[in-house]
């Protein structure tokens, strides 16, 4: 019989039953993950970027928090034996704005972030190409630059995590949930494929893009599907200088990852069903027009390697689900549809959910704007600006 059972052992998962251990130590907390190797998490897969470049308050201020988690993940995770290690390039976020239209949005953004004590700069394409000589600015109509936001290395985010949890004595069991029993409007256990039945007072489901599959057991649907998205990594024969993660308004993202770069393209309407297919086609028709059209230099490149990865995206707003679902048990609480967010926010979204089964409300951080409820109110929040 456990306290708190946790359906996903990703950086959701994870970083709930850590909050949950800080708080109350002796609390009995398991997570059920089918595949510990995290082959196929999104956790594992990510781009990993932390930027405080968001249009609400709620979201950047996770952001900040995720800032704090993994600008200190060192201490905060580390063992007498083990000392946590975790790689933080601070190099950096940059979005462009193509239109006038994407202009005003960074504007206003920029005033909700500056007034946030966010460290970021609104500059001109003149600007820009100063900072960033490799850069085709013709056609940039304004930008916004946080030199301290960056990106980490999500496997080590992953098993740092876990090792400090096992530490704890939370309980990480091996098995994929294949159903819930429920008994008066209360979860009162997950079974698995194999027949066994794991009891809990709570249970939580921070299976990402998989949650819809385990909402399915209790006969609801969320608007949260796999946005398939492939990450193709490609070296240039050009030595450039040193750049951030860099979001164009013409769709494509790229940033530098080893002795190259990574860049990824978000098609929304994608979305639907998970595809692990790599279509090394689309970095010739999507992609690679793209990040040459921006950075000259990248005309000559070699694409090394590719994988496919999922967005939980949310289909109502492109913003996160949190808590529980009306009309059904209370204690059966989510954090999913995080659209691209997920990595930055998971410190944040798994101290909210620890705060809703200790407290029963958002103490910290009131994200009632990301309340799972709002669906049925009929109420969207979505992003202003870049979406993911």
């Amino acid at each position: 019989m456990y306290d708190v059972a946790i359906i996903g052992g990703g950086l959701h998962g994870g970083f709930t039953a850590w909050h949950l251990k800080q708080r109350e130590p002796d609390l009995k907390v398991c997570i059920i993950e089918k595949d510990q190797t995290y082959e196929h998490a999104a956790s594992a897969r990510s781009n990993a970027g932390i930027r405080v470049l968001f249009s609400q308050e709620e979201s950047l201020r996770l952001s900040q928090y995720g800032h704090k988690i993994y600008g200190n993940f060192e201490e905060l995770m580390g063992l007498e034996d083990q000392p946590a290690h975790l790689s933080f390039s601070k190099q950096g976020y940059l979005f462009i704005a193509n239109t006038a239209e994407q202009a005003a949005d960074m504007t206003q953004n920029y005033k909700i972030q500056s007034a946030m004590g966010a460290e970021a700069d609104l500059i001109d394409a003149t600007e820009l190409k100063n900072r960033f000589p490799s850069l085709n600015v013709s056609d940039i109509t304004l930008a916004c630059h946080s030199p301290k936001d960056g990106w980490i290395n999500p496997g080590q985010a992953l098993s740092g995590l876990a090792k400090k949890n096992r530490a704890l004595g939370v309980v990480y069991i091996k098995a994929q949930v294949s159903g819930l029993t429920k008994s008066q409007n209360r979860i009162t256990e997950a079974v698995t494929e194999t027949g066994e039945k794991i009891k809990s007072r709570w249970f939580v489901n921070a299976a990402g893009a998989w949650a819809p599959e385990i909402t399915a057991m209790l006969g609801f649907d969320i608007p949260v599907r796999p946005l398939p998205r492939i990450t193709f990594y490609f070296e240039c024969r050009e030595n450039l200088e040193p750049m951030g993660l860099t979001i164009d308004g013409r769709g494509c993202s790229f940033k530098p990852e080893g002795g190259g770069y990574v860049t990824g393209h978000t098609v929304f309407e994608r979305a639907g069903a998970f595809d692990w297919t790599v279509h090394e086609d689309r970095f010739q028709s999507e992609n690679w027009p793209l990040v040459a059209h921006r950075v000259p230099a990248f005309e000559a490149i070699q694409l090394k390697n590719a994988w496919a990865c999922h967005y939980a995206l949310s289909t109502w707003d492109g913003n996160a689900l949190i808590g529980a679902w009306p009309g059904q048990p209370d204690n059966f609480l989510m954090t999913t549809g995080f659209s691209g967010h997920g990595l930055q926010h998971a410190p944040g979204a798994g101290r909210a959910i620890s705060e809703l089964i200790l407290d029963g409300c958002f103490t910290t951080l009131d994200l009632t704007r990301f309340a799972a409820s709002r669906v049925a109110e009929g109420r969207k929040e979505p992003e202003r600006g870049v979406k993911a």
